[in-house]
């Protein structure tokens, strides 16, 4: 069952046919293109990130004195499934890897620790990285001189025979925990590569659903991709909304993968089973957010929102925290979530024009206000759905331990 029911869904129809009435659909998409833009990795930066990332398979291998075949190091989390943000005020981007390691050395390995332990000392040295330092599951390397910090997750199989993507990593309450980023991701990908037929229409050509999960994925996030651009606003939206709080609740602040999960099963039960039900981006947006919540279950047996491309007898439950907090994130996130709504539903159902700054600024933060000066006067482009590809590389603010 459901947590708490999701606010009537017919706000959604209301608030999105009013916009089209208003003829402001396009202005509205401006607005979000502009501010997302204003999260982008610059290029430049980009390739010096790639540059450090290409260094960590040929220094862990020589580190543990095995061959570079049992060293395979991918990206992970906002870069994998293309949903990067950089939070309000950041000042450096952070971007997660993981290094997948198999062979004889790391087949019979019972204890998490003296493997995560290792591989951290492995990680000395790694040239302009800095002293690394442990987080939960994964070694963060600050390179100090450099606009970006890499989070570091050392993995091995989730069994002894299995080579694959399944895997296992060090988990300091139940020493192994499992997890499958590339799957994850693979699924998402799938999911958001998904098109409603009013998108066709709109465009006037087929939907095209190819999907790139290249390590690092090299992919335009065309304008018309409502679900990553969705994930992106409601993490600069929780950025925002937590960042001035006390420090106990701005650790309960829901974590990406949460919200990358939630909004996918959103997104896919709407796309699959209701595709003629919705005519435009914001409808589908505002309808997403108010269905998430019914994907959290809550038995006997506490929360759950389970790693969807996870299945049989291991399972990865994303909210394993929220059951051992005395329900303070579970808390955190139905207070976040109502704000989320009550502050898109207050935005949209303003006029454009009389948008204020401390509206704009109540919601998205700093960074939205900017954008939002930035479209004053603005001839409009194509929306958000309109099916140009324009060119963007994303920034990234996920949690550190988790993969979106």
């Amino acid at each position: 069952m459901s947590v708490y029911s999701a606010p009537s869904q017919k706000r959604s129809r209301v608030i999105a046919d009013a916009i089209v009435r208003r003829n402001e659909s396009q202005q509205w998409e401006e607005f979000i293109v502009r501010m997302l833009r204003k999260l982008e990795l610059p290029e430049d930066k980009r390739r010096a990130a790639e540059r450090r990332y290409g260094e960590f398979a040929r220094h862990v291998a020589k580190k543990f004195d095995i061959g570079m075949d049992d060293v395979h190091v991918v990206v992970q989390g906002s870069m994998r499934t293309q949903t990067t943000i950089a939070g309000d005020g950041r000042e450096k981007f952070d971007l997660d890897v993981v290094v997948k390691l198999t062979g004889p050395k790391f087949s019979r390995l019972v204890s998490s620790e003296p493997f995560f332990q290792e591989f951290g000392a492995a990680l000395q040295g790694i040239k302009d990285a800095g002293e690394p330092k442990a987080k939960s599951r994964c070694w963060r390397l600050q390179y100090p001189g450099e606009p970006f910090y890499f989070d570091v997750t050392p993995a091995i199989p989730l069994e002894p025979w299995i080579e694959g993507t399944h895997l296992r990593v060090r988990d300091p309450q139940v020493v192994w925990s499992p997890s499958n980023p590339e799957e994850f991701a693979d699924w998402f990908c799938a999911i958001a590569n998904l098109r409603f037929p009013f998108q066709a229409v709109r465009r006037g050509l087929a939907v095209d659903a190819k999907s790139t999960v290249d390590p690092i994925p090299q992919e335009n996030i065309r304008l018309d991709d409502i679900l990553r651009r969705l994930v992106q606003l409601m993490k600069l939206h929780r950025d925002s909304y937590f960042k001035d709080l006390i420090d106990y609740r701005q650790e309960a602040k829901p974590i990406s993968v949460i919200l990358v999960t939630l909004a996918a099963e959103a997104y896919h039960q709407m796309v699959e089973n209701e595709p003629y039900e919705f005519t435009n981006a914001l409808e589908v947006a505002l309808e997403v957010v108010a269905r998430m919540p019914d994907f959290i279950n809550r038995d006997r047996y506490g929360y759950s929102v389970n790693n969807p491309a996870l299945s049989g007898a291991v399972t990865e439950n994303f909210a394993d925290k929220w059951n051992s907090d005395n329900n303070l994130r579970a808390k955190e996130f139905e207070k976040w979530h109502a704000r989320l709504i009550s502050d898109l539903e207050a935005l949209f159902s303003e006029e454009y024009s009389k948008r204020s700054e401390e509206r704009v600024r109540a919601i998205f933060g700093t960074l939205g206000v900017q954008a939002w000066k930035a479209s004053q006067g603005a001839s409009p482009l194509v929306g958000l759905l309109s099916g140009i590809t324009a060119p963007t590389t994303h920034r990234k603010s996920a949690s550190s331990d988790t993969f979106a």
